[in-house]
């Protein structure tokens, strides 16, 4: 790990991130790989970054902040027995993190050619237990749910229906709604705590 990317990791915490779990993980996947080459000297600096097809790579912190938000409350450490859907592969930077964290993840991209890339990075990278499609994150993907957590890298104006129907009982949705960043907790069928945790900005969810 080169000297910037520590100071992006030390950046996260300042910023707040305290769980070792996620602090660890992003040093190991390097935000490097997941961007345009134009843009790799920019690739350690806490803020988004173009991808291309009018799209973005969360800020570091963004990313860290979600997943740490997503995590199951346990001091255990990863990879855990769950299974994870992502809306919004992008790079498929996030993805990578994910697939460090959980057992399995099933990641949805609108943008077809980014769909693409980002399902040869995981192939290349030999992150193996990650598929990826092209596809309307508002639908989810049911044919591998329930899921134990879904995760959204885009700002929705409602939680969609189909994630909630395909959340397991004590799962969790994390996502951005109407710039506030929210997390669901499904206690029974039709019952949720919601919590917010303050405004971060997103591309919205189409």
């Amino acid at each position: 790990m080169n000297q910037a990317q520590n100071s992006m990791l030390e950046k996260i915490r300042q910023y707040g991130v305290s769980d070792e779990r996620v602090i660890t993980v992003m040093g190991e996947v390097d935000r490097a790989d997941f961007v345009l080459p134009e843009q790799k000297q920019f690739a350690y600096e806490d803020r988004p970054l173009n991808i291309g097809y009018g799209q973005t790579i969360s800020q570091p912190y963004t990313v860290a902040r979600m997943i740490e938000l997503l995590l199951p409350a346990l001091p255990s450490m990863p990879p855990f027995s769950q299974m994870v859907l992502e809306i919004g592969a992008g790079s498929g930077y996030q993805t990578a993190i994910l697939s460090r964290l959980f057992e399995r993840v099933l990641a949805i991209e609108v943008i077809p050619e980014l769909a693409q890339k980002a399902r040869l990075k995981m192939n290349d990278s030999g992150f193996e237990n990650v598929k990826v499609k092209a596809g309307d994150g508002k639908e989810g993907w049911e044919e591998y749910s329930p899921y134990d957590a879904i995760i959204s890298a885009a700002d929705a104006a409602e939680v969609p229906d189909a994630w909630v129907e395909q959340l397991n009982t004590g799962g969790r949705i994390v996502s951005p709604v109407r710039g506030e960043m929210v997390r669901l907790t499904k206690m029974t069928e039709g019952s949720f705590i919601k919590e917010n945790f303050g405004k971060f900005s997103f591309v919205p969810l189409v």
